[in-house]
């Protein structure tokens, strides 16, 4: 028996390489939801379920984790986009901070989603966190269904979305002055629903943006308190968008005509 391959078989190989290569996932991404956040802890499973499908659609290598203590355990380098599903980094000890940093700073993607800037009362505050999210939580009124403008159509994570939607969640405001320095891809109409006295933001309501944050670019949505959000391939494609900019794959478009 030849126990060398043919010339055949190695041609074969040769062939079948490419192939495989070409197979290969895009990038990686780390997703972290708290599976016991008093109150998203219902949208994880739901969120899991299409992250996974989202991995599997767009050919992304996905590592998802509901526990505090099994992200901390993991290393931040060996991932090309973080995403903070209503979850944040502020609990972090010292050297896990440090290691976060040095993520950022060596041009890794941050993705927050809703909640990840709810920052304000952690027992473990780290003002470098809401910096890099961009802009703290302040409070919403109760949850209804207002009119969402989309600001910046080339942008990756609205290429897909129509000039005005109809979208029913927690209409987060925001810590003021809201810095002039984000870019705003999404605003919320007060008009259209029923802002509160200690919660609204007047004519500008920014409820989606992306900025480049020491090295790193960072996108963030406050969209997505329900659970069946996670259902909704306009929110998931929303959410891509942004991975897929986090990520360095896809950059913003000038849409000419478009408003």
């Amino acid at each position: 028996m030849n126990r060398y391959p043919t010339r055949s078989c190695l041609l074969g190989l040769l062939f079948l390489f490419p192939v495989l290569c070409l197979q290969a996932n895009q990038f990686k991404v780390l997703v972290f939801a708290d599976a016991y956040d008093e109150w998203h802890y219902r949208n994880v499973p739901v969120a899991k379920e299409s992250f996974e499908k989202l991995a599997e659609l767009h050919f992304f290598e996905l590592t998802f984790v509901d526990r505090a203590k099994d992200f901390a355990k993991l290393t931040f380098a060996d991932y090309d986009v973080i995403v903070f599903i209503s979850a944040n980094a502020t609990w972090l000890d010292e050297n896990k901070r440090a290691e976060f940093k040095e993520f950022v700073h060596n041009g890794g993607g941050i993705v927050g989603v809703h909640a990840a800037s709810a920052t304000r009362n952690m027992p473990t505050p780290w003002p470098w966190f809401e910096k890099l999210i961009g802009s703290p939580f302040n409070g919403h009124p109760p949850k209804q269904t207002g009119v969402l403008t989309t600001e910046e159509p080339g942008f990756p994570a609205c290429l897909h979305l129509p000039a005005k939607w109809l979208w029913t969640d927690e209409w987060y405001v925001f810590k003021p002055p809201f810095p002039d320095h984000l870019n705003v891809v999404l605003t919320v109409d007060e008009s259209t629903y029923v802002p509160d006295a200690d919660n609204n933001m007047g004519d500008w309501h920014p409820i989606a943006w992306h900025h480049e944050f020491e090295g790193a670019r960072v996108f963030y949505t406050a969209i997505g308190h329900i659970p069946e959000a996670y259902r909704n391939e306009l929110f998931l494609q929303h959410i891509y968008g942004g991975i897929a900019w986090a990520a360095g794959q896809q950059d913003s478009l000038e849409l000419k005509g478009k408003k």
